[in-house]
């Protein structure tokens, strides 16, 4: 009702499908729910105080389903279909925040599944294939069974979801070919790790009308032909950052013969000039990024960046959580090589971590050009993103607000073999 606000709650799906006859018939474990806020007046001896009553809730379902796909073109397909699932439980989580005191706490209840009954309903979607291989799918669910069986008629639901996926076609993964097919080398060409025993420098900054200038600079040395490590110095908080890079995991995807380069990246961050308020650890976060770069074509290249961040390692006695936080980012980007020496990128960065800390936008979009000249290369951008240091994340995504919606950003790298 208007006293309540009712949204959608990010969550995850995994299954399997088989193509049998003219049906795609599948099974998946999937998470559905929704987020509600309400504001509230919480009456006191010493008056009354303004709150906030928030909550979410996950439920986890077995399901299976029957689709009937239909080709429009090559690699374009529709489809449509039932969906009946079978409730795991979930969990029901309460929170009471008291807004003028900067304080709240919360209350978690397992749900069973006994409580659940059977979700079914229709699926609507489109399939579009990248390659043989890979494809993405949307799909919008209509639950059209109430899925409570512990609530009445006027409180009960029905599940609606809206559904984004990537997927792999099995189909002959295993099989020898006869004949070779010659694979792009996206290892020897990638551009995430440095030649052994190369140094670059980088200098790079960022400006926007309303916002201060942000700058930062920065070391990176070719340690083998599979490992980089790195040493930056940024103005925002006089933050330091160590990093480390490996495309060593290719080594496990070596046999699938498929154009993918894996490169696990790891920064530790020092926030020098940040107030301690219990100890040092205040000052240190870390961040984790395994990077999938997939080449398409010989000139257009697909990246997909799942990402984790640690902020601050003092841990405390906050309640619900506090310190530190634990958010997770998903990225995802397009590279377009124009010619051996100029290429367009985009890329846009979505928070996944569902929590109370933010402030700002939840998501990011960067768009720019990349010119090279020999050992040298120029990037401009335009991104809403402020910060430059390498968990910036968190403070661009995640806690800290500002008002500009974009900025100017530029790099300069030049290697030094």
């Amino acid at each position: 009702n208007s006293q309540n606000d009712i949204s959608t709650l990010n969550s995850t799906n995994i299954g399997l499908e088989y193509h049998f006859s003219r049906f795609n018939i599948g099974v998946n474990l999937i998470q559905r729910g929704a987020k509600l806020k309400r504001d509230a007046i919480i009456a006191t001896a010493a008056g009354d105080l303004q709150a906030e009553l928030s909550g979410h809730e996950i439920y986890n379902y077995v399901s299976a389903h029957i689709l009937y796909p239909i080709k429009i073109k090559e690699r374009i397909q529709v489809f449509g279909g039932i969906l009946l699932g079978k409730s795991r439980g979930g969990e029901s989580i309460a929170k009471l925040t008291l807004t003028e005191y900067n304080s709240s706490q919360s209350d978690t209840i397992k749900m069973k599944p006994s409580e659940f009954g059977l979700d079914a309903g229709l699926q609507f979607g489109l399939d579009y294939m990248l390659n043989h291989r890979f494809g993405l799918r949307t799909s919008y669910y209509i639950g059209m069974t109430n899925v409570r069986d512990t609530l009445s008629n006027d409180f009960n639901f029905k599940n609606r979801t809206i559904n984004l996926s990537a997927f792999v076609n099995l189909k002959g993964l295993w099989k020898k070919k006869s004949t070779k097919k010659t694979i792009t080398d996206v290892i020897s060409k990638s551009r995430r790790l440095l030649p052994i025993n190369a140094l670059g420098v980088q200098m790079i900054g960022r400006i926007g009308a309303d916002s201060s200038p942000q700058s930062k600079i920065a070391i990176k040395y070719g340690l083998n032909d599979f490992i980089s490590i790195g040493l930056s110095n940024s103005n925002y908080l006089n933050t330091i950052d160590i990093s480390a890079r490996t495309n060593y995991l290719n080594k496990l995807v070596s046999s699938l013969k498929l154009p993918l380069n894996l490169v696990y990246n790891s920064i530790i961050s020092i926030q020098r000039d940040k107030p301690v308020i219990i100890d040092k650890l205040d000052q240190l976060s870390f961040l984790h990024q395994l990077i999938i770069d997939y080449k398409i074509k010989s000139n257009i290249q697909l990246e997909f960046i799942p990402t984790y961040l640690h902020k601050n390692n003092v841990k405390t006695k906050l309640k619900p959580k506090g310190y530190p936080w634990d958010i997770w980012f998903f990225q995802t980007g397009i590279n377009w090589a124009l010619k051996n020496n100029i290429e367009l990128y985009a890329n846009a960065i979505q928070k996944v971590t569902d929590d109370d800390n933010s402030q700002n936008s939840k998501a990011s979009l960067k768009v720019g050009l990349k010119y090279f000249i020999n050992s040298m290369s120029l990037d401009l951008s335009i991104t809403n993103l402020y910060y430059l240091h390498g968990t910036a994340l968190i403070d661009n995504l995640g806690v800290n607000d500002y008002s500009e919606n974009f900025r100017m950003g530029f790099q300069i790298n030049k290697i030094f073999d």
